[in-house]
């Protein structure tokens, strides 16, 4: 786990996401797992997106459920 020290919230840091995503088997965390739960909107707008490597990019990004990156300054775009 990463060991920076930073203010305690309970959103996860990039750094935090970087990491789940690093180190989990399947190599991607999803994004309701990222947010408070008061701010999930029990929907379907949570569910299929994922931050996980980017192979256009070479970074972690977010990606929707048919794993097409959604950060705009990606070379996908």
């Amino acid at each position: 786990m990463p060991t920076r020290e930073r203010e305690r919230t309970d959103y996860m840091s990039r750094e935090e996401i970087e990491y789940e995503v690093r180190t989990r088997p399947t190599h991607r965390i999803e994004v309701w797992e990222t947010v408070p739960v008061w701010e999930q909107d029990s929907g379907a707008n949570d569910e299929g997106y994922c931050y996980q490597h980017c192979t256009a990019c070479g970074r972690v990004t977010e990606h929707d459920d048919c794993g097409t990156c959604l950060d705009q300054s990606c070379d996908a775009w």
